[in-house]
Protein backbone atom coordinates (compact mmCIF):
# COMPACT_ATOMS: atom_id res chain seq x y z
CA UNK A 1 0.00 0.00 0.00
CA UNK A 2 1.44 3.24 -0.66
CA UNK A 3 3.09 5.46 1.68
CA UNK A 4 1.39 6.32 5.48
CA UNK A 5 2.72 7.07 8.62
CA UNK A 6 4.41 4.31 10.46
CA UNK A 7 2.89 1.08 13.04
CA UNK A 8 3.91 2.57 16.43
CA UNK A 9 1.76 1.51 19.80
CA UNK A 10 1.26 5.52 20.02
CA UNK A 11 0.14 6.52 16.22
CA UNK A 12 -2.20 3.26 16.55
CA UNK A 13 -3.96 4.19 19.65
CA UNK A 14 -4.25 7.76 17.70
CA UNK A 15 -5.78 5.87 14.69
CA UNK A 16 -8.65 4.21 16.99
CA UNK A 17 -8.97 7.38 19.32
CA UNK A 18 -11.80 8.38 16.90
CA UNK A 19 -13.24 4.90 17.33
CA UNK A 20 -12.48 4.29 21.00
CA UNK A 21 -13.99 7.78 21.84
CA UNK A 22 -17.59 7.23 19.81
CA UNK A 23 -17.87 4.03 21.49
CA UNK A 24 -17.30 5.41 24.92
CA UNK A 25 -19.65 8.44 24.31
CA UNK A 26 -22.77 5.88 23.45
CA UNK A 27 -21.99 2.83 25.97
CA UNK A 28 -20.72 5.48 28.94
CA UNK A 29 -21.98 8.73 28.39
CA UNK A 30 -25.18 6.83 26.52
CA UNK A 31 -25.00 9.41 23.76
CA UNK A 32 -27.20 9.13 20.88
CA UNK A 33 -26.02 8.08 17.66
CA UNK A 34 -26.07 11.51 15.76
CA UNK A 35 -24.19 12.75 19.12
CA UNK A 36 -22.08 10.44 19.12
CA UNK A 37 -21.18 10.22 15.16
CA UNK A 38 -20.59 13.72 15.01
CA UNK A 39 -17.94 13.58 17.59
CA UNK A 40 -16.30 11.13 16.25
CA UNK A 41 -16.51 12.83 12.53
CA UNK A 42 -14.70 16.17 14.54
CA UNK A 43 -11.81 13.93 16.35
CA UNK A 44 -10.95 11.64 13.71
CA UNK A 45 -10.45 15.10 11.37
CA UNK A 46 -8.51 16.81 13.80
CA UNK A 47 -6.22 13.66 14.45
CA UNK A 48 -5.95 13.31 10.63
CA UNK A 49 -4.31 16.88 10.37
CA UNK A 50 -2.22 16.68 13.11
CA UNK A 51 -0.76 13.41 13.66
CA UNK A 52 -1.47 11.92 10.26
CA UNK A 53 -0.25 14.98 7.82
CA UNK A 54 -3.58 15.18 5.85
CA UNK A 55 -4.47 18.71 4.59
CA UNK A 56 -7.70 20.20 4.59
CA UNK A 57 -7.97 19.59 1.02
CA UNK A 58 -7.86 15.85 1.53
CA UNK A 59 -10.67 16.46 4.27
CA UNK A 60 -13.03 18.09 2.23
CA UNK A 61 -12.99 15.15 -0.54
CA UNK A 62 -13.12 12.86 2.23
CA UNK A 63 -16.13 14.86 3.62
CA UNK A 64 -17.81 14.61 0.36
CA UNK A 65 -17.31 11.18 -0.79
CA UNK A 66 -19.08 10.40 2.59
CA UNK A 67 -22.36 12.87 2.01
CA UNK A 68 -22.61 10.58 -1.26
CA UNK A 69 -21.78 7.44 0.30
CA UNK A 70 -24.64 8.30 2.65
CA UNK A 71 -26.89 8.93 0.35
CA UNK A 72 -26.91 5.43 -1.49
CA UNK A 73 -28.50 4.13 2.02
CA UNK A 74 -30.17 6.72 2.79
CA UNK A 75 -32.42 6.78 -0.47
CA UNK A 76 -32.92 3.13 0.41
CA UNK A 77 -33.82 3.56 4.10
CA UNK A 78 -36.46 6.70 3.39
CA UNK A 79 -38.72 4.94 0.75
CA UNK A 80 -38.84 1.63 2.88
CA UNK A 81 -39.50 3.72 5.71
CA UNK A 82 -42.65 4.97 4.17
CA UNK A 83 -43.73 1.78 2.49
CA UNK A 84 -43.76 0.01 5.77
CA UNK A 85 -45.56 2.86 7.79
CA UNK A 86 -48.20 3.19 4.50
CA UNK A 87 -48.83 -0.64 4.96
CA UNK A 88 -48.85 -0.06 9.05
CA UNK A 89 -51.30 2.89 8.52
CA UNK A 90 -54.06 0.85 6.45
CA UNK A 91 -53.51 -2.19 8.52
CA UNK A 92 -51.62 -4.68 6.58
CA UNK A 93 -48.88 -5.79 8.90
CA UNK A 94 -51.38 -7.10 11.10
CA UNK A 95 -53.88 -8.31 9.06
CA UNK A 96 -50.82 -10.67 7.66
CA UNK A 97 -49.67 -11.68 11.30
CA UNK A 98 -53.20 -12.47 12.39
CA UNK A 99 -54.05 -14.37 9.53
CA UNK A 100 -50.94 -16.29 10.07
CA UNK A 101 -51.23 -16.76 13.52
CA UNK A 102 -54.68 -18.61 12.92
CA UNK A 103 -53.52 -21.30 10.45
CA UNK A 104 -52.04 -23.30 13.27
CA UNK A 105 -52.54 -23.97 16.91
CA UNK A 106 -49.11 -26.06 17.27
CA UNK A 107 -46.85 -23.70 19.46
CA UNK A 108 -43.22 -24.82 17.44
CA UNK A 109 -45.00 -24.42 14.17
CA UNK A 110 -46.67 -20.95 15.27
CA UNK A 111 -43.11 -19.86 16.02
CA UNK A 112 -41.31 -20.55 13.11
CA UNK A 113 -43.96 -19.39 11.22
CA UNK A 114 -43.87 -15.68 12.96
CA UNK A 115 -40.66 -15.97 14.60
CA UNK A 116 -38.71 -16.96 11.74
CA UNK A 117 -40.47 -16.67 8.46
CA UNK A 118 -42.80 -13.57 9.10
CA UNK A 119 -39.73 -11.48 11.34
CA UNK A 120 -37.19 -12.56 8.25
CA UNK A 121 -40.16 -10.74 5.53
CA UNK A 122 -40.86 -7.93 7.95
CA UNK A 123 -37.09 -7.58 7.85
CA UNK A 124 -36.81 -7.87 4.27
CA UNK A 125 -39.47 -5.01 3.46
CA UNK A 126 -38.66 -2.60 6.76
CA UNK A 127 -35.54 -3.26 9.33
CA UNK A 128 -35.61 -0.86 11.95
CA UNK A 129 -36.71 -3.62 14.67
CA UNK A 130 -40.01 -3.85 12.74
CA UNK A 131 -40.14 -7.45 13.11
CA UNK A 132 -39.63 -7.56 16.81
CA UNK A 133 -42.00 -4.92 17.70
CA UNK A 134 -44.48 -6.70 15.04
CA UNK A 135 -44.02 -10.53 15.73
CA UNK A 136 -43.57 -9.77 19.82
CA UNK A 137 -46.85 -8.75 20.48
CA UNK A 138 -48.46 -11.39 18.09
CA UNK A 139 -46.82 -13.98 20.17
CA UNK A 140 -47.81 -12.42 23.66
CA UNK A 141 -51.41 -12.55 22.15
CA UNK A 142 -51.04 -15.93 21.12
CA UNK A 143 -50.22 -17.24 24.39
CA UNK A 144 -46.42 -17.39 24.65
CA UNK A 145 -44.84 -16.47 27.67
CA UNK A 146 -43.24 -12.34 27.74
CA UNK A 147 -39.77 -13.12 27.72
CA UNK A 148 -40.12 -16.06 24.45
CA UNK A 149 -42.29 -13.48 22.73
CA UNK A 150 -39.37 -11.15 23.19
CA UNK A 151 -36.27 -13.48 22.56
CA UNK A 152 -37.98 -15.56 19.40
CA UNK A 153 -38.09 -12.66 16.92
CA UNK A 154 -35.01 -11.31 17.82
CA UNK A 155 -32.96 -14.44 17.40
CA UNK A 156 -35.46 -15.26 14.34
CA UNK A 157 -34.71 -12.16 12.40
CA UNK A 158 -31.07 -11.41 12.82
CA UNK A 159 -29.77 -14.15 9.90
CA UNK A 160 -31.44 -11.74 7.20
CA UNK A 161 -30.51 -8.13 8.43
CA UNK A 162 -27.89 -7.76 5.81
CA UNK A 163 -30.07 -8.22 3.01
CA UNK A 164 -32.93 -6.81 4.91
CA UNK A 165 -34.30 -3.27 4.59
CA UNK A 166 -33.48 -3.97 0.62
CA UNK A 167 -30.15 -4.85 1.28
CA UNK A 168 -29.12 -1.14 2.85
CA UNK A 169 -26.55 -2.78 5.30
CA UNK A 170 -24.95 -4.94 2.13
CA UNK A 171 -24.91 -1.61 0.12
CA UNK A 172 -23.34 0.32 3.14
CA UNK A 173 -20.50 -2.30 2.96
CA UNK A 174 -19.93 -2.26 -0.99
CA UNK A 175 -19.77 1.43 -0.76
CA UNK A 176 -16.92 1.71 1.87
CA UNK A 177 -15.15 -1.46 0.76
CA UNK A 178 -15.69 -0.73 -3.06
CA UNK A 179 -15.31 -4.97 -3.22
CA UNK A 180 -16.50 -6.68 -6.17
CA UNK A 181 -20.70 -7.13 -5.37
CA UNK A 182 -21.42 -10.18 -7.11
CA UNK A 183 -18.58 -12.08 -4.80
CA UNK A 184 -19.16 -10.04 -1.80
CA UNK A 185 -22.94 -10.81 -1.76
CA UNK A 186 -22.75 -14.59 -2.65
CA UNK A 187 -20.15 -15.12 0.38
CA UNK A 188 -22.33 -12.76 2.39
CA UNK A 189 -25.28 -15.39 1.38
CA UNK A 190 -23.43 -18.75 2.28
CA UNK A 191 -22.28 -17.49 5.87
CA UNK A 192 -26.04 -16.04 6.34
CA UNK A 193 -26.99 -19.37 5.01
CA UNK A 194 -25.28 -21.72 7.99
CA UNK A 195 -27.12 -18.46 10.44
CA UNK A 196 -30.39 -19.04 9.12
CA UNK A 197 -30.37 -23.13 9.34
CA UNK A 198 -29.33 -22.30 12.32
CA UNK A 199 -31.96 -19.77 13.52
CA UNK A 200 -34.72 -23.07 13.03
CA UNK A 201 -33.46 -25.01 15.99
CA UNK A 202 -32.57 -22.07 18.20
CA UNK A 203 -36.05 -21.00 17.95
CA UNK A 204 -37.33 -24.50 18.72
CA UNK A 205 -34.70 -24.44 21.50
CA UNK A 206 -35.83 -21.32 23.02
CA UNK A 207 -39.73 -22.71 23.28
CA UNK A 208 -38.65 -26.62 24.58
CA UNK A 209 -35.05 -27.38 24.73
CA UNK A 210 -33.69 -29.88 22.52
CA UNK A 211 -36.94 -32.28 22.98
CA UNK A 212 -38.60 -30.53 19.78
CA UNK A 213 -35.66 -31.69 17.28
CA UNK A 214 -36.69 -34.77 16.39
CA UNK A 215 -40.11 -34.03 15.16
CA UNK A 216 -39.50 -31.05 13.60
CA UNK A 217 -36.01 -31.80 12.55
CA UNK A 218 -36.93 -32.33 8.75
CA UNK A 219 -39.49 -29.16 8.86
CA UNK A 220 -36.43 -26.96 10.62
CA UNK A 221 -34.17 -28.39 7.87
CA UNK A 222 -36.61 -27.33 5.10
CA UNK A 223 -37.18 -24.30 6.07
CA UNK A 224 -33.89 -23.30 6.76
CA UNK A 225 -32.42 -24.81 3.50
CA UNK A 226 -35.75 -22.85 1.51
CA UNK A 227 -34.76 -19.52 3.27
CA UNK A 228 -31.32 -19.43 3.00
CA UNK A 229 -30.86 -21.07 -0.43
CA UNK A 230 -33.32 -18.60 -1.95
CA UNK A 231 -30.88 -15.67 -0.72
CA UNK A 232 -27.84 -17.54 -2.15
CA UNK A 233 -29.74 -17.60 -5.13
CA UNK A 234 -30.98 -13.84 -5.83
CA UNK A 235 -27.78 -13.17 -4.44
CA UNK A 236 -25.91 -15.04 -7.17
CA UNK A 237 -28.22 -13.36 -9.39
CA UNK A 238 -27.08 -10.42 -7.74
CA UNK A 239 -30.81 -9.27 -6.85
CA UNK A 240 -29.46 -8.77 -3.72
CA UNK A 241 -32.18 -5.63 -2.71
CA UNK A 242 -34.80 -8.58 -2.84
CA UNK A 243 -32.69 -11.38 -1.37
CA UNK A 244 -34.37 -11.31 2.23
CA UNK A 245 -37.44 -9.79 0.88
CA UNK A 246 -37.66 -13.04 -1.04
CA UNK A 247 -36.44 -15.70 1.17
CA UNK A 248 -38.57 -14.35 4.25
CA UNK A 249 -42.26 -14.70 1.06
CA UNK A 250 -40.91 -18.24 0.29
CA UNK A 251 -40.56 -19.08 3.96
CA UNK A 252 -44.05 -17.35 4.38
CA UNK A 253 -45.07 -19.66 1.55
CA UNK A 254 -43.47 -23.00 2.97
CA UNK A 255 -44.32 -22.67 6.64
CA UNK A 256 -47.73 -22.20 5.90
CA UNK A 257 -47.98 -25.32 3.48
CA UNK A 258 -46.55 -27.10 6.02
CA UNK A 259 -49.01 -25.93 9.04
CA UNK A 260 -52.10 -27.11 6.51
CA UNK A 261 -50.30 -30.61 5.79
CA UNK A 262 -49.73 -30.59 9.79
CA UNK A 263 -53.34 -30.46 9.82
CA UNK A 264 -54.00 -33.75 7.48
CA UNK A 265 -54.59 -37.51 8.71
CA UNK A 266 -51.80 -38.91 10.63
CA UNK A 267 -50.55 -40.89 7.82
CA UNK A 268 -49.89 -37.96 5.90
CA UNK A 269 -48.79 -35.16 7.92
CA UNK A 270 -45.37 -33.93 6.11
CA UNK A 271 -44.38 -36.64 4.38
CA UNK A 272 -43.05 -38.13 7.82
CA UNK A 273 -41.00 -34.46 7.97
CA UNK A 274 -43.29 -33.82 11.31
CA UNK A 275 -44.43 -36.70 13.45
CA UNK A 276 -46.91 -36.63 15.73
CA UNK A 277 -46.41 -34.50 18.66
CA UNK A 278 -47.92 -36.19 21.90
CA UNK A 279 -49.17 -33.45 23.41
CA UNK A 280 -50.66 -32.23 19.92
CA UNK A 281 -54.05 -32.46 20.69
CA UNK A 282 -53.83 -31.00 24.04
CA UNK A 283 -54.59 -27.03 22.79
CA UNK A 284 -53.44 -24.32 24.61
CA UNK A 285 -56.07 -21.86 25.60
CA UNK A 286 -55.80 -19.89 22.14
CA UNK A 287 -58.96 -19.87 20.87
CA UNK A 288 -59.26 -16.20 19.36
CA UNK A 289 -55.84 -15.36 19.91
CA UNK A 290 -55.34 -13.10 16.87
CA UNK A 291 -58.16 -11.17 18.27
CA UNK A 292 -56.60 -10.95 21.51
CA UNK A 293 -53.42 -8.91 20.32
CA UNK A 294 -52.85 -5.78 22.03
CA UNK A 295 -54.03 -2.66 19.59
CA UNK A 296 -51.05 -1.07 20.65
CA UNK A 297 -49.00 -4.14 20.83
CA UNK A 298 -46.65 -2.93 17.35
CA UNK A 299 -45.67 0.49 16.03
CA UNK A 300 -48.67 2.33 15.41
CA UNK A 301 -51.23 0.11 16.82
CA UNK A 302 -52.45 -1.49 13.15
CA UNK A 303 -55.62 -3.74 13.16
CA UNK A 304 -57.16 -5.86 10.77
CA UNK A 305 -59.54 -3.24 10.08
CA UNK A 306 -58.73 -0.22 8.46
CA UNK A 307 -59.80 2.67 10.36
CA UNK A 308 -62.48 4.77 9.86
CA UNK A 309 -64.85 2.11 9.27
CA UNK A 310 -63.00 0.13 5.91
CA UNK A 311 -64.28 -3.36 5.62
CA UNK A 312 -62.01 -6.11 7.08
CA UNK A 313 -58.69 -6.79 5.07
CA UNK A 314 -57.96 -10.12 3.90
CA UNK A 315 -54.57 -11.48 3.35
CA UNK A 316 -53.54 -10.96 0.13
CA UNK A 317 -55.13 -7.08 0.20
CA UNK A 318 -52.71 -7.21 3.21
CA UNK A 319 -50.20 -8.56 0.71
CA UNK A 320 -51.01 -5.94 -1.95
CA UNK A 321 -47.99 -4.04 -1.03
CA UNK A 322 -45.38 -6.31 -1.41
CA UNK A 323 -47.43 -8.19 -4.33
CA UNK A 324 -46.47 -4.81 -6.10
CA UNK A 325 -43.13 -4.36 -5.34
CA UNK A 326 -42.43 -8.07 -6.86
CA UNK A 327 -43.70 -7.13 -10.23
CA UNK A 328 -41.53 -3.47 -9.82
CA UNK A 329 -38.53 -5.12 -9.13
CA UNK A 330 -39.20 -8.03 -11.73
CA UNK A 331 -40.12 -5.39 -14.36
CA UNK A 332 -36.89 -2.79 -13.16
CA UNK A 333 -34.31 -5.76 -12.91
CA UNK A 334 -35.24 -8.85 -15.43
CA UNK A 335 -36.93 -6.80 -18.25
CA UNK A 336 -34.35 -4.99 -20.89
CA UNK A 337 -36.09 -2.70 -22.06
CA UNK A 338 -37.77 -1.20 -18.79
CA UNK A 339 -33.92 -1.93 -17.25
CA UNK A 340 -32.33 0.68 -20.31
CA UNK A 341 -35.08 3.05 -19.39
CA UNK A 342 -34.09 3.67 -15.88
CA UNK A 343 -30.56 3.61 -16.38
CA UNK A 344 -30.65 6.58 -18.88
CA UNK A 345 -30.39 9.26 -16.36
CA UNK A 346 -27.27 9.06 -13.97
CA UNK A 347 -25.94 11.25 -11.66
CA UNK A 348 -21.60 11.37 -11.39
CA UNK A 349 -19.61 13.13 -8.63
CA UNK A 350 -16.35 12.80 -9.54
CA UNK A 351 -13.43 12.65 -6.94
CA UNK A 352 -9.62 13.15 -7.39
CA UNK A 353 -6.81 11.68 -5.98
CA UNK A 354 -5.34 13.02 -2.74
CA UNK A 355 -2.05 12.29 -0.88
CA UNK A 356 -1.21 13.10 2.46
CA UNK A 357 1.99 14.83 3.93
CA UNK A 358 2.96 11.14 4.89
CA UNK A 359 2.60 9.86 1.67
CA UNK A 360 -0.44 7.81 1.57
CA UNK A 361 -2.20 7.94 -1.46
CA UNK A 362 -6.31 7.26 -2.54
CA UNK A 363 -6.55 7.04 -6.27
CA UNK A 364 -9.25 9.07 -8.06
CA UNK A 365 -12.72 7.54 -8.49
CA UNK A 366 -16.07 8.83 -9.12
CA UNK A 367 -19.83 8.24 -6.95
CA UNK A 368 -22.63 7.18 -9.58
CA UNK A 369 -25.93 6.90 -9.10
CA UNK A 370 -28.65 5.95 -11.17
CA UNK A 371 -32.04 7.79 -9.25
CA UNK A 372 -34.54 5.27 -11.63
CA UNK A 373 -33.10 2.37 -10.78
CA UNK A 374 -31.50 2.55 -7.91
CA UNK A 375 -33.84 0.41 -4.61
CA UNK A 376 -34.95 3.78 -3.21
CA UNK A 377 -36.33 4.75 -6.94
CA UNK A 378 -38.16 1.28 -6.83
CA UNK A 379 -39.67 1.40 -3.54
CA UNK A 380 -40.84 4.75 -4.31
CA UNK A 381 -42.69 3.19 -7.24
CA UNK A 382 -44.14 0.94 -5.14
CA UNK A 383 -45.32 3.49 -2.28
CA UNK A 384 -47.19 5.39 -5.14
CA UNK A 385 -48.76 2.72 -6.33
CA UNK A 386 -49.54 0.64 -3.34
CA UNK A 387 -51.47 4.13 -1.94
CA UNK A 388 -53.41 4.06 -5.24
CA UNK A 389 -54.47 0.59 -4.42
CA UNK A 390 -55.37 1.08 -1.03
CA UNK A 391 -57.20 4.24 -1.47
CA UNK A 392 -59.23 2.61 -4.12
CA UNK A 393 -60.22 -0.15 -1.64
CA UNK A 394 -61.11 2.17 0.87
CA UNK A 395 -58.76 1.37 3.40
CA UNK A 396 -57.08 5.02 3.06
CA UNK A 397 -58.85 7.84 3.97
CA UNK A 398 -57.86 11.53 3.93
CA UNK A 399 -55.95 12.98 6.33
CA UNK A 400 -54.07 10.29 7.25
CA UNK A 401 -50.76 11.21 5.03
CA UNK A 402 -49.76 13.72 7.77
CA UNK A 403 -48.85 11.09 10.55
CA UNK A 404 -47.59 8.34 8.27
CA UNK A 405 -45.01 11.44 6.93
CA UNK A 406 -44.81 12.36 10.78
CA UNK A 407 -43.55 9.05 11.63
CA UNK A 408 -40.85 8.64 8.82
CA UNK A 409 -39.51 11.65 9.27
CA UNK A 410 -39.59 11.01 13.36
CA UNK A 411 -37.40 7.93 12.55
CA UNK A 412 -35.80 9.03 9.51
CA UNK A 413 -33.86 12.20 10.30
CA UNK A 414 -32.39 10.84 13.74
CA UNK A 415 -31.01 7.49 11.48
CA UNK A 416 -29.93 9.98 8.48
CA UNK A 417 -27.76 12.29 10.85
CA UNK A 418 -26.40 8.96 12.38
CA UNK A 419 -25.82 7.69 9.26
CA UNK A 420 -24.47 10.34 7.42
CA UNK A 421 -21.57 11.55 10.91
CA UNK A 422 -20.59 7.82 10.71
CA UNK A 423 -20.05 7.43 7.12
CA UNK A 424 -17.94 10.72 6.82
CA UNK A 425 -16.02 9.87 9.94
CA UNK A 426 -15.33 6.43 8.12
CA UNK A 427 -13.94 8.06 5.05
CA UNK A 428 -12.11 10.55 7.08
CA UNK A 429 -10.51 8.08 8.22
CA UNK A 430 -9.96 5.84 5.55
CA UNK A 431 -7.98 9.13 3.40
CA UNK A 432 -5.70 9.98 6.10
CA UNK A 433 -4.89 6.15 5.97
CA UNK A 434 -6.02 5.72 9.60
CA UNK A 435 -7.69 2.66 9.27
CA UNK A 436 -4.98 0.88 6.95
CA UNK A 437 -2.96 1.63 10.21
CA UNK A 438 -5.74 -0.29 12.35
CA UNK A 439 -5.78 -2.65 10.32
CA UNK A 440 -2.29 -3.41 9.91
CA UNK A 441 -1.79 -3.26 13.91
CA UNK A 442 -4.86 -6.19 14.33
CA UNK A 443 -3.19 -8.05 12.22
CA UNK A 444 0.51 -7.76 12.80
CA UNK A 445 -0.97 -9.08 16.52
CA UNK A 446 -3.46 -11.70 15.85
CA UNK A 447 -1.77 -12.69 12.56
CA UNK A 448 -3.72 -16.11 10.82
CA UNK A 449 -5.93 -16.05 13.29
CA UNK A 450 -7.65 -12.79 12.79
CA UNK A 451 -10.58 -14.27 10.69
CA UNK A 452 -12.04 -15.91 13.68
CA UNK A 453 -11.75 -12.49 15.51
CA UNK A 454 -13.79 -10.44 12.15
CA UNK A 455 -17.08 -11.31 12.53
CA UNK A 456 -16.48 -10.51 16.33
CA UNK A 457 -15.62 -7.32 15.43
CA UNK A 458 -18.76 -6.55 13.48
CA UNK A 459 -20.72 -7.85 16.17
CA UNK A 460 -19.33 -5.23 18.44
CA UNK A 461 -19.95 -3.08 15.71
CA UNK A 462 -24.13 -3.68 16.11
CA UNK A 463 -24.24 -3.74 19.68
CA UNK A 464 -22.67 -0.41 19.79
CA UNK A 465 -24.33 1.59 16.62
CA UNK A 466 -27.51 -0.59 16.82
CA UNK A 467 -27.20 -0.95 13.38
CA UNK A 468 -25.58 -3.81 11.28
CA UNK A 469 -25.52 -0.55 8.63
CA UNK A 470 -23.56 1.40 10.92
CA UNK A 471 -21.34 -1.70 11.76
CA UNK A 472 -20.41 -1.97 8.60
CA UNK A 473 -19.77 2.08 7.76
CA UNK A 474 -17.09 2.03 10.61
CA UNK A 475 -15.32 -1.23 9.99
CA UNK A 476 -15.56 -2.29 6.47
CA UNK A 477 -12.89 -1.05 4.83
CA UNK A 478 -10.66 -2.19 8.13
CA UNK A 479 -11.79 -6.00 7.26
CA UNK A 480 -10.69 -4.92 4.04
CA UNK A 481 -7.59 -3.29 4.49
CA UNK A 482 -6.76 -6.49 7.56
CA UNK A 483 -7.08 -9.08 5.23
CA UNK A 484 -5.12 -6.93 2.35
CA UNK A 485 -2.37 -6.99 5.31
CA UNK A 486 -2.15 -10.78 5.70
CA UNK A 487 -2.76 -11.82 2.51
CA UNK A 488 -6.29 -13.40 2.49
CA UNK A 489 -8.90 -12.44 0.64
CA UNK A 490 -10.88 -9.44 1.40
CA UNK A 491 -14.12 -10.39 -0.09
CA UNK A 492 -14.73 -13.27 2.29
CA UNK A 493 -13.65 -11.10 5.22
CA UNK A 494 -15.96 -8.63 4.90
CA UNK A 495 -18.55 -10.99 4.23
CA UNK A 496 -17.50 -12.09 8.13
CA UNK A 497 -17.60 -8.33 8.84
CA UNK A 498 -21.33 -8.12 7.87
CA UNK A 499 -22.67 -11.81 8.87
CA UNK A 500 -21.43 -10.94 12.40
CA UNK A 501 -22.93 -7.14 12.07
CA UNK A 502 -26.10 -9.09 11.46
CA UNK A 503 -26.45 -11.56 13.67
CA UNK A 504 -25.41 -8.83 16.63
CA UNK A 505 -29.14 -7.57 15.66
CA UNK A 506 -30.55 -10.17 18.60
CA UNK A 507 -28.43 -8.56 21.32
CA UNK A 508 -28.45 -4.99 19.95
CA UNK A 509 -29.53 -2.80 22.78
CA UNK A 510 -32.26 -0.49 21.23
CA UNK A 511 -33.92 -3.92 19.39
CA UNK A 512 -34.11 -5.31 23.37
CA UNK A 513 -35.27 -2.23 24.62
CA UNK A 514 -38.31 -2.48 21.53
CA UNK A 515 -39.07 -6.07 22.56
CA UNK A 516 -39.06 -5.67 25.68
CA UNK A 517 -41.25 -2.29 25.30
CA UNK A 518 -43.89 -4.30 23.16
CA UNK A 519 -44.50 -7.16 25.86
CA UNK A 520 -44.85 -5.21 28.91
CA UNK A 521 -40.95 -6.65 30.00
CA UNK A 522 -39.48 -2.27 30.37
CA UNK A 523 -36.36 -3.34 33.13
CA UNK A 524 -36.16 -6.97 32.09
CA UNK A 525 -34.01 -6.24 29.74
CA UNK A 526 -30.94 -7.91 30.87
CA UNK A 527 -32.88 -11.05 30.82
CA UNK A 528 -33.75 -10.85 27.38
CA UNK A 529 -30.33 -10.73 26.43
CA UNK A 530 -28.74 -13.05 28.47
CA UNK A 531 -30.56 -15.68 26.74
CA UNK A 532 -29.89 -14.08 22.82
CA UNK A 533 -26.52 -13.45 23.95
CA UNK A 534 -26.18 -17.24 24.15
CA UNK A 535 -27.28 -18.70 20.55
CA UNK A 536 -25.20 -14.89 18.89
CA UNK A 537 -22.07 -16.56 20.48
CA UNK A 538 -22.70 -19.62 18.92
CA UNK A 539 -23.93 -18.64 15.60
CA UNK A 540 -20.89 -15.86 15.39
CA UNK A 541 -18.12 -18.47 16.62
CA UNK A 542 -18.95 -20.72 14.04
CA UNK A 543 -18.96 -18.48 11.27
CA UNK A 544 -15.57 -17.72 12.14
CA UNK A 545 -14.19 -20.84 12.37
CA UNK A 546 -15.82 -21.29 9.15
CA UNK A 547 -14.55 -18.22 8.06
CA UNK A 548 -10.85 -19.13 9.14
CA UNK A 549 -11.02 -22.54 7.63
CA UNK A 550 -11.71 -21.24 3.73
CA UNK A 551 -9.24 -18.31 4.33
CA UNK A 552 -6.23 -19.82 5.94
CA UNK A 553 -6.90 -23.72 4.72
CA UNK A 554 -9.14 -23.75 0.95
CA UNK A 555 -8.70 -20.46 -0.48
CA UNK A 556 -4.52 -20.46 0.02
Amino acid sequence: MPGGPALTPFNWLLAAAPLLIMLAAMLGLRLRGTHAGMLGFALAAALAQIGFGTLPAVLVVAAVRGLAVSFHVLYIIWAALLLYRLAEEVGAIRSIGEGVARLTEDHILQLLILGFAFASFLQGVAGFGVPVAIVAPLLVGLGFPPVQAAVVPLVGHAWSVTMGDMASSFQALRAVTGLPAARLGLWTALFLGLACLLTGFAIAHIHAGPRPFRRTFGAIVALGLAMGGTQAVLALLQHWIIASFAAGMVGLVMSLALARMARAPRGRRFWGLLPHWPGHDEERATAGAGARVQAGGGPGGGHSRGSGGAPAMGFHMAFAAYYVLIVVVVLATLLPPVHHLLLGWAVTVPFPATRTLLGWAVPEGSFVLHPLEHPGGLLSYTVAIAYLIYRAAGYWTPGRGRAVVGLVVAEGVPTSLAIVAMVMMAMVMTYSGMTFLLAKGIAAVTGPLYPLLAPFIGLLGAVVTGSNTNSNVLFGALQRDAALVLDLDPVVMAALQTTGGSLGSMVAPAKVLLATATVGLAGREGEVIGITFRYCLLMVAMAGVLGWALLTVVLR
